[in-house]
């Protein structure tokens, strides 16, 4: 069974992985990128994804 903790840092990676989606879109809509920015942007939200994850994994909530 899991415990309270793992839930509501189950519900804290939803909620940081749709924001940063929602950043990902806003960006997409409010400025003209060629493809390398573009790239760019994409690789690092995904960077920055997947330091959140390791802190969320490895973190005690406070």
């Amino acid at each position: 069974m899991a415990s309270v903790q793992d839930k509501l840092k189950a519900e804290l990676m939803v909620e940081i992985y749709a924001s940063i989606d929602r950043i990902y879109d806003s960006i997409e809509q409010h400025f003209a990128m060629d493809e390398i920015r573009r790239d760019n942007v994409i690789k690092h939200l995904n960077i920055l994804k997947g330091e959140l994850y390791f802190v969320v994994k490895t973190t005690p909530l406070s």
